[in-house]
């Protein structure tokens, strides 16, 4: 009796499929987790450097100065570039044009910061710990 049960193998790929399929769907969400992380800083990282972009290809009309114009621009083009049409609804989206620390006269600074919020809970990560992903660009023009 005792040697036919050692024998069995017939619920062997249920009780694997039981101890593997947690562990397997652990890791693919986490796998995710990390690529979306890592997609969205590239999105904001990108949306920041296109705003500032923008303000710099059109400093002698638009953005000579700070206006609401300018700054309506800029927000436009960071939707743009980061294929978000309500992006800088959703983020936190500053431009402005001053003096640059190093003396040049015309620097334009634009900032955009993102709250992001991992599938699972920051517990099992610690990456996912800061979940506000900004990125700042600054261009010195003439």
């Amino acid at each position: 009796m005792m040697k036919r049960l050692l024998h069995c193998t017939r619920a062997s790929a249920a009780v694997e499929a039981a101890i593997f399929a947690p562990i397997f769907l652990l890791m693919t969400l986490g796998i995710t987790d990390v690529g979306t992380g890592i997609f969205v800083r590239m999105a904001v990282s990108v949306a920041s450097q296109a705003g500032a972009a923008y303000a710099v290809v059109n400093s002698g009309s638009t953005c000579s100065t700070m206006t609401s114009a300018c700054l309506n621009g800029i927000k436009a083009t960071m939707n743009g570039a980061s294929g978000n049409g309500a992006f800088c609804t959703a983020t936190t989206c500053t431009a402005s044009i001053a003096a640059c620390a190093d003396g040049a006269p015309k620097c334009v600074t634009v900032s955009a910061s993102y709250q992001f919020n991992p599938l699972l809970p920051d517990a099992l990560y610690g990456w996912a710990r800061s979940n506000a992903i900004s990125s700042t660009t600054t261009i010195r023009f003439l």
